[in-house]
């Protein structure tokens, strides 16, 4: 059948985590058989093609180009609420990977810099979602939009069952067996880890849920170590770089993103990679590491516990002391073999129970 793929449209200018999920389930619903096109657009054109399956009916006395599409990304409702709208107005179904988490209840507002840590301690939740709704663009409330989104789609693929649990417990009218865990994978490594660079490297966008404020403070104590961040600011975050860079001690050095495989020489260089993310689904980066045989330094919540299990050295973010003793335990660990959290984790395997279901929310509505 023919499919859609959609994301936000700055997946490709701000790639994150979403957008290597994104290409890998196209290429995982390609192999499978079927024709995938990709628009990041609010509302692409539908319709004047001839459909690939009988069950894409006819929308505005016309026929369809897709059978079905597919979404990306909860966390940005504006724009996601557009593209579902779409769809169901031309008379397609769509399914959506939530990649989603209340970050309003996971990042404390002592995660932010001065003054936006002031105004997210005194502010109540109701005050900051309508800022944000503001900020954005968008008329509706953000939790509203989530909400239309969900109940919309066909099936919702979050990345653990942690996640699932969460959106359960955050959107109660959504019918639990529209949810189908589908887990993030790494591709076969290039290389497996040698730590002959002998610092510490933490990848990644760089923002208040990352927490790269409180892991230059633990590395004041850790002097005699040397981290390396690489990794540009997350959306609206630069003044959150600023600060981190003000804060960084001198053994911190920084890096602009640099492309995939130079961040996996880097990696196979680490002593350790260090994420002491607020949440994280688990974080793509942690998990290439692993695959890798790098140590890694994680936040102990529940997707990315669930993920790694006794391969992590696990923190609490919010306490650079915390973070200090973790990656004092990574660093004595040395490298790992491993292969075989790389096979238990190869896209392939973990996005096939996503192409059955996708084939079946079509086959059966």
């Amino acid at each position: 059948m023919r499919i859609l793929m959609q994301n936000r449209p700055d997946a490709y200018e701000r790639p994150g985590g979403d957008t290597i999920q994104m290409d890998r389930t196209i290429r995982a619903l390609r192999e499978a058989g079927h024709d995938v096109d990709l628009s990041l657009e609010a509302e692409p054109d539908l319709g004047g093609g001839t459909s690939t399956t009988s069950t894409a009916d006819t929308a505005r006395g016309g026929t369809v180009k897709y059978a079905l599409v597919y979404l990306f990304n909860l966390t940005t409702p504006g724009w996601t609420a557009q593209q579902a709208r779409n769809a169901l107005r031309r008379g397609v179904p769509y399914v959506l990977s939530s990649v989603y988490w209340d970050l309003e209840s996971a990042v404390p507002w002592r995660a932010y810099e001065f003054p936006r840590n002031v105004a997210r301690a005194v502010l109540p939740r109701l005050a900051i979602r309508a800022l944000k709704a503001i900020r954005s663009g968008s008329r509706q409330d953000e939790r509203a939009l989530q909400c239309e989104i969900l109940a919309g789609a066909r099936c919702v693929f979050p990345n653990s069952t942690a996640e699932r649990d969460h959106l359960l417990a955050s959107f109660p009218t959504i019918p639990r067996d529209k949810f189908v865990v589908v887990l993030n994978g790494v591709d076969p490594p290039a290389m497996q880890a040698t730590g002959a660079g002998g610092y510490y490297l933490c990848a990644g966008a760089i923002g208040p849920r990352k927490n790269q404020l409180n892991l230059v403070r633990a590395f004041e104590r850790l002097d005699r170590e040397r981290l390396l961040i690489v990794g540009n600011a997350a959306h609206g975050c630069e003044r959150y770089l600023k600060a981190v860079v003000r804060a960084a001690p001198p053994n911190v050095e920084f890096r602009s993103a640099v492309p995939h495989a130079e961040m996996t020489t880097l990696l196979a260089d680490a002593k350790a990679l260090v994420q002491p993310s607020y949440i994280e689904t688990p974080g793509l980066s942690a998990m290439e590491a692993a695959a890798m045989g790098v140590p890694i330094v994680v936040s102990n919540v529940p997707p990315v516990y669930a993920c790694f299990g006794d391969l992590g050295f696990y923190c609490d973010p919010g306490n650079p002391d915390s973070i200090v003793d973790a990656c004092r335990a990574a660093g004595r660990a040395g490298q790992r073999d491993g292969r075989a959290f790389a096979e238990q984790h190869d896209w392939r395997r973990v996005l096939a129970p996503m192409v059955k279901r996708v084939e079946a929310s079509v086959r059966f509505g």
